[in-house]
């Protein structure tokens, strides 16, 4: 582990500097509460499961049809664990003028916001790809996501460009997914998630009381219909975007913790040298994929 010391920082200990520049304070409006369930974990490998639908309902012929019900997908869901530390001599915290041992405390504190920030993203930036998957061991947003009942192969998937027109589409598209059973289902998006590169346009979708970028006199049937969330800087693709129902997402994505974060400060004895670490252990899962429609452009 790296050690701090008076050789590493000569700057911040002579009386002759008037001025220093710390890092900026990187003050992180968290999207997470937005769009997960927190749960805290209870065992050392979770379990998520996709409830199974049942049937259509048949005409009686005087005898009872009794359906057999089984469950859905399920998902195993392991604790993931991560630290980080400073380890700071003595006599650099005794001579320190300017504070600067203090804000690197500080920001290790961050640094875990940080973290927490960019695993909460990860279900997006990787929701066309296999780095994160849903029960049926596909990734989150899949041109053929499959049924354990036999029901028809479904897509969550699009390629089309965020626009006005293609939101609707895409709304319809989603408005239309079925059950595992192939049942129709209640399933209305009500939230856009995008990059802050597409901020303005949403604004135009979603604010204008015409028709966007038309010169028609048509009200705009867009308005004032969706939530918007902007995920600044951690949605790292710029034309990817999604829609989503959200009570849906706040009840299948899940972000779980085992150990919420947890900073320690000790010394070492015979060195003399402080230690800073902080430490958490959690994951995100979702076992379900309905909740979502992506558009990777």
């Amino acid at each position: 582990m790296a050690l701090l010391n008076q050789g590493q920082w000569p700057a911040v200990v002579q009386k002759d500097l008037s001025l220093i520049f710390l890092d900026q304070f990187r003050d992180i409006p968290s999207m997470a509460p937005l769009i997960y369930r927190y749960k805290k974990a209870e065992q050392g490998v979770e379990r998520d499961l996709e409830t199974g639908d049942i049937g259509v309902v048949p005409v009686f012929d005087g005898e009872v049809s009794y359906e057999d019900v089984r469950q859905g997908y399920t998902k195993d869901v392991s604790e993931t664990e991560y630290a980080l530390g400073l380890k700071v001599t003595r006599r650099l915290l005794r001579n320190d003028l300017y504070g600067v041992v203090q804000d690197r405390t500080r920001l290790l504190a961050q640094a875990f916001r940080h973290l927490r920030e960019t695993r909460a993203a990860f279900p997006f930036v990787n929701a066309f790809n296999t780095g994160f998957t849903v029960g049926d061991g596909l990734q989150l947003c899949s041109t053929a996501h499959t049924s354990r009942f036999g029901g028809a192969t479904q897509s969550n998937r699009a390629t089309n460009a965020f626009s006005a027109p293609n939101l609707q589409t895409n709304v319809i598209r989603m408005k239309k997914f079925t059950t595992n059973r192939d049942n129709p289902m209640v399933n209305i998006p009500d939230t856009i998630i995008i990059p802050m590169d597409l901020e303005e346009t949403a604004y135009h979708i979603n604010k204008s009381a015409g028709q966007v970028n038309t010169a028609n006199n048509n009200r705009n049937y867009q308005e004032g219909r969706y939530k918007v969330i902007v995920w600044d800087n951690y949605l790292t693709d710029v034309d990817n975007w999604f829609i989503a129902n959200s009570m849906m997402m706040k009840q299948k994505l899940i972000f779980r913790e085992w150990d919420p974060v947890q900073f320690f400060r000790s010394g070492e004895f015979n060195t003399l040298v402080s230690l800073y670490a902080g430490y958490c252990s959690f994951e995100v899962s979702s076992v379900e994929w309905r909740w979502v429609l992506g558009s990777e452009v």
